[in-house]
Parts: C-alpha cells; structure tokens; sequence
C-alpha cells in the first residue's frame, strides 16, 4: 500500500484508491498505524529484496501447535544472513557499519510488523463474526491455522 496523507488516498497494490475515510468502515483505526508503518518504511528507502526479506520474516514466526520450531528458527537465520550479505554496501553506499546500523533498525520494525499482523487478523476475525465482509479464502486459512484451539 502507498499512501498520500496530504490528500488521505490510499493505493493498493492491486491499483485501487480508495480515501482514508472509506478505509476506517472496514479497516477501523488500524488504518492509520498501517499508514504509519508503511511510512515508515519508505523514509529507510528499502530496496525489493530487503523489503522482502523483512515481510518473509513477519511470516516465520513461531505459532501454537509448530511440529518443528528448529526448522523455523534455522530459516528465519537464513533470511538474516540474506540480509547481512544484501546490505554489505548498505541501502545508500554507506558501508559496512551504516548497513549494520540500518538492518538493525529493520530488524526492530519486526514486533511492530507483527503486531499490526495481528490486528489485521483480529479485525478480519471481528469483520467474520459480524458477517460484514467475507475474507479471502487464503486469509481465511491463515487465520483458521493460527487459532490456539
């Protein structure tokens, strides 16, 4: 999602504007921690790999029910060695120390990160219970595999 808080529009990867207020009906105030995040990121100005290591690393975490949590902490170690090896030049040609002290303000973007994840999930879950908005079916399953029952 991009977004142009001057004029409170929001573009969606799939193309869609909509305005900030048409998004408060079904996202409620999340929105605005969204947009806040997603800000965010943009001032580190992240290139494709890195902003895809970090997303990839907001998915591997640690769920109820994990037949193998080894096997997730080795791959979330692999995304971060990725990223060590990505950045050694660091996102502006800084260096070595510079990309160090980038990718560890990356890395602290991850509680908040999943944070906002899991708001996401409780409002799709309160948006089910209500039989507002149908979600899609991946999310549907996403949010089915992560209930502790």
């Amino acid at each position: 999602m991009i977004s142009n808080p001057e004029e409170g529009k929001l573009v969606f990867c799939d193309g869609s504007v909509w305005h900030r207020l048409q998004c408060l009906r079904g996202f409620g105030e999340w929105i605005d921690s969204i947009v806040e995040f997603s800000a965010n990121l943009q001032r580190m100005n992240l290139d494709v790999s890195t902003f895809s290591c970090i997303c990839t690393l907001a998915l591997l975490t640690e769920r109820h029910g994990l037949k193998e949590p080894k096997r997730v902490e080795d791959l979330q170690n692999n995304v971060v060695r990725c990223l060590k090896d990505n950045g050694t030049a660091g996102p502006d040609g800084g260096g070595p120390n510079h990309w160090s002290n980038h990718l560890s303000k990356l890395l602290e973007k991850l509680p908040e990160l999943r944070t906002l994840c899991i708001q996401g999930l409780q409002r799709i879950f309160y948006l089910k219970l209500e039989d507002l908005v149908p979600p899609p079916a991946v999310i549907d399953k996403l949010f089915l595999d992560t209930l502790p029952f």
